[in-house]
């Protein structure tokens, strides 16, 4: 059987030692990259591009796209003000992103995003975010784990017959390392899995070709062997199929 080709949206590293501080270089967390490996898939690294019309030809011929965590988005992309708690964005990077999901959404290729990634997919469709949880929630859980990457430090409840759930079951252990997260969802999308603080840890696209996006991060768990997580990747690609 043919190897599906997954492009993974990149991020932007900016180098702040060694011989070449201040350079910028385009990169993935080797995680991704591991993981779509174990689900028998092939890798692609789509790095950012500044002319955003060219994004489109760069994703024709994928059978999906993971869009990767990542630094803050940018509040003025869903008409906000920063506020003190908002962390380091670069709008470069954002603005990919959502010319990414708008390209995909067009070709109709299956997109799934992770952490940022989740987030980039609400804001592409309409939605918001909580800018900083800890401040603008009553009562959250830590969200930024103190543990190993790979370790799952919540729980999360998950949403009957939704893909999610279909793979993960009712209930799901997870791992956590963010601060923002979604607070009014886009249009056309619905909440498939919460923390128990009622953090959004899911969503999926009710129409349309697949979208899904979760708030945990399940490549740092499945390039450790954790087999719930791995078969994550591989339902996505299921529906790349």
């Amino acid at each position: 059987m043919k190897k599906l080709k997954i492009g993974i949206a990149a991020n932007i590293l900016i180098m702040d030692s060694g011989m070449m501080p201040g350079i910028y270089r385009a990169y993935v967390n080797n995680d991704y990259v591991e993981s779509l490996e174990k689900a028998g898939c092939i890798p692609v690294m789509l790095p950012v591009l500044s002319d955003i019309e060219d994004v489109k030809a760069q994703v024709e011929g994928l059978d999906g796209i993971v869009l990767s965590g990542g630094w803050d988005i940018d509040p003025f992309l869903y008409g906000e003000q920063p506020l003190v708690q908002q962390g380091f964005t670069m709008r470069e990077v954002d603005r990919f992103y959502l010319a990414v999901i708008q390209a995909g959404d067009t070709l109709s290729i299956p997109i799934f995003g992770i952490c940022k990634g989740m987030q980039a997919i609400n804001i592409a469709f309409g939605g918001t975010l909580y800018q900083d949880i800890g401040s603008q929630m009553k009562t959250c859980f830590q969200h930024v784990q103190q543990a190993p990457r790979y370790d799952a430090t919540h729980k999360i409840s998950i949403e009957k017959g939704s893909f999610l759930e279909s793979v993960l079951g009712k209930e799901a252990m997870v791992n956590s390392f963010h601060h923002q997260s979604i607070k009014t969802v886009a249009s056309g999308f619905r909440i498939t899995a919460r923390a128990g603080d009622g953090v959004v840890e899911s969503i999926e696209r009710d129409s349309g070709s697949f979208i899904c996006g979760v708030q945990w991060h399940p490549e740092m768990m499945a390039k450790h062997d954790n087999k719930i997580m791995l078969q994550l990747f591989q339902a996505f690609a299921g529906k790349c199929r």
